[in-house]
């Protein structure tokens, strides 16, 4: 990761909502992520799954997390890199964060833009493969990918 900085994860709480609902704002808009549009969306994503706020020396610089969707189904939600902060492999750090969290699950699930490339790139060398394409995923006319990871266990 260059610098030798060491990331940090917290769970996130509802103490954290307008933290999270900021660093979401960071990223929203483009069309490749729609996230939390206001305090209750912040809130009910806090309370649906698990949220970890990635910080790097005391800043909160980025949030990942995932729902379980069984015992052996998780869905990766979400991971937000705050824009000062892409390109110094935060996620590929909060990536495998999430990863050895979920170690003991079979198939782990995540949708994205069929145009964040570096995103796809990132999971494809985690051992993901994209399964299918399904258009208007969200609702905003935009498509997304969903990629998988299974395992035999």
């Amino acid at each position: 990761m260059g610098h030798g900085v060491k990331l940090s994860f917290r769970r996130a709480t509802s103490e954290d909502a307008d933290a999270f609902l900021a660093l979401e704002h960071s990223v929203i808009g483009t069309k490749t992520y729609s996230g939390s549009a206001n305090r209750a969306e912040a809130l009910q994503e806090i309370a649906e799954n698990e949220v970890y706020l990635i910080y790097r020396d005391e800043q909160l610089i980025g949030s990942t997390a995932f729902q379980m969707k069984s015992h052996d189904h998780a869905y990766l939600s979400g991971m937000v890199v705050h824009p000062d902060f892409q390109g110094q492999s935060i996620a590929r750090e909060a990536a495998l964060f999430r990863l050895r969290k979920l170690q003991g699950v079979k198939r782990i699930d995540l949708v994205t833009h069929p145009g964040n490339f570096k995103v796809i790139r990132l999971w494809k060398t985690l051992g993901f493969q994209i399964e299918k394409r399904i258009e208007n995923y969200f609702g905003d006319g935009e498509p997304r990918l969903v990629l998988v990871k299974e395992r035999q266990l």
